[in-house]
């Protein structure tokens, strides 16, 4: 649970600064910088600490990150404008956990208890209660209607990309080049050699989706006012930083907490990110949470405790 709960944190601060690199340089550009970075980070540590594109389940591996880096997060960028930040999460977070726990009891037979289901969704109540939105943002129907097939996008994206790993590590586990009982050092390794191995998959068809939206103007995002105008220092600092706290240790933590306990475990309390965001937005943004937000991580945090007691 350690590790699912160092994910849920990391990547909290990472919706700050994602948040920032977006207006400085526009959806698109973004996304593709900070995959760039995590690529060559993740890639030297896995080449010199770790197993490099080795290790076994390397197929999975790479149609797991083209599944949940890849089409995950163009998903949630597309999403966004058109459905609104708490929706689009709400969406792609809480819809996640359900297809991921749904679709490993088809294919690997993973099951869980009574207690873990009840304490699942405990969580994703907490999280709807949380950050539903007052009513649906306004805006034309054929809008709308994309978003919400962005937004299911996103979801499958998160849900089958976890799932797509757990099924790696099982193959990579028949040959004998991981186990679950591994100690910190060689978790943290292990990490960073399948975040690699996903950030390879999911950087093909970002970096792909980039140069085709060059060509479709529709799909052109541009910076926004009054961050586009920040000096090249200050971008490359949120483009770095959005790198260092997502695809860099953030996926080193979620793939060792995949590696060793349920993706229908792992991905409520990861789920949890939007909920640690609100008092970090609230510290750094001034944005403070009302109390049905309250209310909601509340409950949420019960939740995990009882996973956490059960598991």
């Amino acid at each position: 649970m350690l590790p699912a709960f160092l994910t849920t944190f990391l990547w909290s601060y990472c919706v700050i600064a994602a948040r920032r690199s977006v207006d400085q340089l526009g959806e698109n550009q973004a996304n593709m910088a900070r995959i760039l970075v995590a690529l060559v980070s993740l890639g030297l540590m896995a080449h010199l600490f770790g197993a490099g594109i080795g290790g076994g389940g390397l197929p999975f591996f790479l149609l797991s990150g083209m599944v949940g880096f890849g089409l995950g997060d163009i998903g949630i960028f597309y999403a966004l404008p058109r459905l609104g930040s708490r929706l689009t999460i709400l969406m792609a977070q809480c819809l996640a956990a359900p297809i991921a726990g749904i679709v490993e009891w088809m294919w690997i037979g993973t099951t869980l208890g009574p207690w873990q289901i009840l304490a699942v969704s405990v969580i994703l109540v907490g999280i709807a209660i949380a950050l539903a939105p007052k009513k649906i943002p306004a805006g034309s129907l054929p809008a709308f209607v994309a978003g919400i097939a962005f937004g299911i996008l996103a979801a499958c994206g998160q849900g089958l990309g976890a799932v797509l790993s757990r099924k790696a590590y099982a193959a990579a586990n028949l040959q004998g080049n991981w186990i679950d009982n591994q100690g910190i050092l060689e978790n943290i390794s292990m990490g960073a050699s399948t975040g690699y191995q996903r950030l390879i998959g999911g950087t093909v068809i970002i970096v792909a989706f980039y140069f085709i939206s060059r060509l479709i103007p529709a799909w052109r995002t541009f910076p926004r006012a009054p961050h586009d105008q920040d000096r090249l220092s200050q971008k490359a600092k949120f483009v770095i930083l959005t790198a260092a706290t997502g695809p860099i240790f953030g996926i080193i933590c979620f793939q060792w907490a995949l590696a060793t306990t349920p993706s229908a475990i792992v991905q409520p309390v990861v789920a949890m990110t939007p909920l640690v965001v609100m008092p970090l937005a609230w510290l750094l943004e001034g944005d403070r949470p009302n109390r049905r937000s309250v209310l909601g991580a509340l409950v949420s945090v019960a939740g995990v405790i009882v996973l956490a007691a059960t598991s």
